[in-house]
């Protein structure tokens, strides 16, 4: 019985001595180690990889846009031909002209309903008491450019330094005369989220503008 288990084992070694032998070793492509050892090949002239051109293009002959030109489709009009435009097109609004400051007409509630004179350049400043910390202030109603145009509009305190929550102060609009003639002037002392026609108190007067003297 020794003797076959020896003879046994012998064929079992040599079996396995067989066939490690010609088992095929991992390729470059699938073995990890030999991937991260594998060098990359460097291409020192990049030109090899990209085709070749047939014949060289010079982009220093090509033509700018600014020299390009496009034909007029048939029956278009010559733009060089075109009438010049003098009259104002639909939308433009006239832009006031500056007027030269000359002068302030002072304006308070004591002129409500009555005629303010003033001269073309004149600045009609309006104080008028308010409480912006109520949600209540002074505004320009139906205003339009005529004899007069928007100027400015601050609040200003009673006191010297700057208006306390709570405490009145008042509203200055201020307009100037551009033209001569007659203007109504209307304000309004309301809350801006109201609706408009909810006021607590109105302010009108009539603005008679004379030429500069």
């Amino acid at each position: 019985m020794n003797g076959i288990a020896r003879i046994f084992a012998f064929l079992l070694t040599a079996t396995w001595l067989t066939a490690q032998e010609t088992k095929p070793s991992p390729t470059p492509a699938t073995n990890p180690e030999a991937l991260g050892e594998a060098e990359v090949p460097t291409v020192k002239d990049p030109a090899i990889l990209a085709p070749k051109l047939k014949e060289q293009v010079d982009l220093s002959k090509t033509p700018s846009a600014e020299s390009l030109e496009f034909p007029q489709p048939p029956g278009a009009p010559d733009p060089s031909k075109a009438p010049e435009i003098t009259e104002p097109l639909p939308g433009d609004e006239k832009t006031a002209e500056i007027i030269p400051v000359e002068g302030t007409i002072s304006v308070t509630a004591k002129e409500n309903g009555l005629t303010v004179k003033a001269a073309v350049g004149n600045l009609i400043r309006i104080t008028l008491e308010s409480n912006p910390s109520t949600g209540f202030n002074w505004e320009l109603r139906d205003f339009e450019f005529g004899a007069a145009i928007f100027y400015s509009s601050d609040l200003v305190a009673r006191k010297a330094g700057n208006v306390l929550f709570g405490a009145p102060g008042d509203t200055v609009i201020t307009l100037q005369a551009v033209q001569p003639g007659r203007q109504d002037i209307t304000l309004v002392y309301r809350r801006q989220w109201e609706p408009p026609d909810q006021v607590a108190a109105t302010f009108t007067f009539t603005l008679e503008v004379t030429p500069t003297p």
